[in-house]
């Protein structure tokens, strides 16, 4: 493995001197042993008594240790001399000695460490005019391969030592710890075992990751990638950087969902707290609906009264416009010539949710355009096409982008599913391997760009293509014990009564036998007409071994949790979307694989994509059995996807069909409703609608009639 360097190399463009030994180190890595090793470039920082903190270079090598480097030539370009640089080394020494020092696998005792952990300062030509009372040592070029040759280890660290310092170093230590789980009961090999080793993985950065929330921002960024792949986490550490950085700056953080509020509050203030001693200070980082009302503020009713205008409500906004009431205001607002920037920095999550209008808004907002957003691909099958800079940001006079992203980071790993998983609901959700692809992602970069890698073909009607999902773009804890057949398993029946009774009993089994509590698991039911049956009698057998479950089905008003402590959760597949669980068990799947249509085929995606660990697929009869052909035909191509490009009549077809799916949303409410209320609630409360309506027309034709 090659040296890897954090953010980029590019982190130090502005420090000659700091350039000279990190392309030093690059370049020899092989002599100096470092293939294994970590470079951190201007991080982790500290705020200290009002100071930020940092060491310009660190290495961290398995065969050596921790090594802090400090550059006095290139302090002096901004006002600092060589003992100012030496105070600062050493105040980063210090903050980074008390980190490692915290955690048991990292020491030796209590005041020693496991791994060196050394401070120099650095200067090419040695000797720099230094003076002061601080006893660090000073190296220049020709003696940084005879330092590092003096610290070398009897034995190189091991690969959790690493791992630990890294997440120290990196942050990832302020990432929410999950319930510990009991599993000294259990095998190594058992569910539980694999669950508390996915958890443990998730709470690591990966290179991606850190790459996005390190680098510091001048200009317009945008970080991208599959659900799951943790963009919400990388935009509330990078917002706690920048206020550590820059604790004056006035830094907006919006998003689309209301319930998020508190959850960014908690990341934001776990990661700031790693840097300095106190909380934010939220009078300068300001976490902001995007919408707001008289008691939440919003991004867009913050700006609005500070151009002197009366924020409009939802309700008013409808009067407008009844499709897109927010695109209105937001439009209304940047309409206003006064309009000028509020926030020196500006973070947009769920920014997919959003109509260009409000992007655009927030860019007006952020001082210098320096507006950051996290960007959610392939939400469903029908989300292939990423809008590109002009449809989000608009063109100039003379049609060219009217913003460039100064960086466009795309996070590959998924967190969410198994490789397996995901591979096999890309393959059953775009249709690969059934009778006709539903949906086709039309270049290399795109497929790329979702974790994948092409390995064969060009993107030509008639080619042969084959993709490949890497195994590091996936989490590894459970695959790696457990077989693709044993991840994903498909059961087909005869009788009703079968297909419960083996759910129950692998519920039971997963309880009793694996260690996984009830709330790890999750039933989505795919049948609509049936879920009463399904539920009922799933929860009446669970009840008799003594275990309860949440039965989302029956909860008409949405008010339940989704997921209940020490509870099955029983749900749809609408109600599912957005949540998932360790183990989930889809039953009636020939209900959802009895049409053709590109929404059934979203449909088993969303349900398929809701496992973080095992899939349980079950159903009845011939339809079932098509599926689980479709299925075997993925599983025997993992961790590949092999079609045939389609031509461009087909895809001129699979547009069509797509459009005609997504129009017929009207449809998808009404199913959804159908779905969750009763036969005779529907009645009533479609009833009630009616009248409303059609007395809306009559005083709207009363109203005409008055004015003419």
């Amino acid at each position: 493995m090659a040296l890897e360097v954090y953010p980029k190399e590019q982190a130090f463009r502005n420090a000659p001197v700091a350039k000279t030994l990190l392309d030093y180190l690059l370049s020899t890595q092989e002599d100096l042993r470092l293939e294994s090793a970590f470079v951190f470039c201007n991080f982790p920082l500290f705020r200290e008594e009002g100071v930020v903190l940092t060491a310009p270079l660190i290495l961290v090598s398995p065969l050596h240790g921790v090594f802090l480097f400090a550059f006095p030539e290139d302090a002096r370009a901004f006002g600092e001399t060589p003992s100012d640089t030496a105070k600062s080394l050493e105040g980063t020494y210090s903050q980074v000695f008390s980190k490692l020092v915290r955690y048991p696998r990292l020491r030796n005792n209590r005041n020693t460490l496991a791994a060196t952990l050394e401070a120099y300062l650095f200067s090419p030509e040695e000797p720099v005019d230094y003076e002061g009372d601080s006893d660090l040592l000073l190296v220049g070029l020709g003696s940084v391969k005879r330092t590092l040759d003096a610290q070398r280890l009897p034995k190189p660290l091991a690969d959790e030592i690493i791992a630990e310092i890294i997440s120290v170093l990196d942050g990832s230590k302020a990432l929410i710890r999950p319930p510990d789980r009991d599993i000294k009961p259990f095998s190594q090999t058992s569910k539980v075992a694999r669950i508390v080793a996915l958890e443990e993985e998730i709470r690591r950065f990966d290179r991606d990751q850190r790459i996005a929330y390190m680098s510091e921002i001048s200009g317009p960024q945008r970080i991208r990638g599959l659900a799951g792949s943790g963009k919400t986490v990388v935009l509330a550490i990078k917002a706690a950087l920048t206020h550590v950085r820059e604790p004056d700056a006035r830094i907006a953080f919006t998003f689309y969902t209301k319930a998020l509020y508190q959850h960014v509050k908690q990341l934001i203030t776990r990661f700031y707290r790693l840097y300095d001693d106190r909380d934010p200070d939220w009078t300068k980082l300001r976490i902001l609906h995007a919408w707001g009302g008289d008691v939440v503020e919003g991004l867009y009713s913050f700006a609005a009264k500070a151009h002197g205008e009366v924020p409009l409500t939802f309700a008013q906004a409808r009067a407008f416009d009844p499709h897109q009431p927010f695109d209105y205001v937001c439009n209304r607002l940047i309409s206003n010539s006064s309009l000028n920037s509020l926030f020196d920095y500006i973070f947009v999550d769920e920014a997919q949710d959003f109509t260009p209008s409000f992007l655009r808004l927030a860019l007006r907002l952020a001082d210098e355009e320096k507006l950051v957003i996290a960007y959610d691909v392939l939400q469903t099958i029908f989300d292939v096409e990423m809008p590109t800079v002009e449809v989000l940001f608009g063109t100039d006079k003379r049609g060219e982008p009217a913003v460039h992203f100064e960086e466009d980071i795309v996070l590959h790993k998924c967190y969410r599913n198994p490789r397996e998983i995901l591979v096999c609901a890309h393959a059953l959700g775009f249709g690969i391997y059934g009778p006709r692809i539903v949906q086709m992602l039309e270049s290399k970069e795109h497929w790329e760009d979702f974790g994948y890698q092409v390995t064969k073909g060009e993107f030509i009607s008639g080619q042969e293509i084959v993709i490949e999902r890497p195994e590091e773009n996936s989490p590894s804890s459970i695959s790696k014990d457990n077989s693709i057949n044993q991840l994903i398993e498909v059961q087909v029946f005869s009788e009703f009564s079968e297909e419960i009774d083996y759910v129950v009993g692998q519920i039971v089994k997963d309880i009793s036998e694996e260690g996984v509590s009830p709330e790890d698991i999750l039933v989505i039911c795919a049948d609509d007409k049936n879920i009463r049956s399904y539920f009922r009698n799933i929860a009446t057998e669970l009840n008799r071994h003594g275990i309860a479950c949440n039965n989302l089905q029956q909860d008409s008003f949405g008010l339940t949790d989704f997921r209940a402590a020490k509870k099955v959760t029983l749900s749809t597949v609408y109600k599912a979307k957005g949540n998932e669980a360790f183990i989930v068990f889809l039953v009636g799947i020939d209900a959802l694989f009895d049409r053709k249509a590109a929404k059934r085929r979203n449909m088993v995606f969303t349900a398929m994509t809701r496992a973080k660990g095992w899939l349980r697929v079950s159903g009845l009869g011939t339809v079932a059995e098509r599926f689980a052909k479709e299925l075997d035909k993925a599983k025997e191509h993992f961790p590949k996807l092999q079609f045939v490009y389609p031509s461009s009549e087909q895809l001129v077809i699979m547009k069509r069909d797509l459009v005609t799916a997504e129009s017929g949303e009207l449809e998808n409410v009404i199913d959804r409703l159908t779905e969750e209320f009763s036969d005779e609630d529907l009645e009533d409360v479609l009833s009630r609608k009616l009248q409303e309506l059609r007395k809306r027309k009559r005083t709207h034709r009363k109203k005409h009639r008055t004015q003419h």
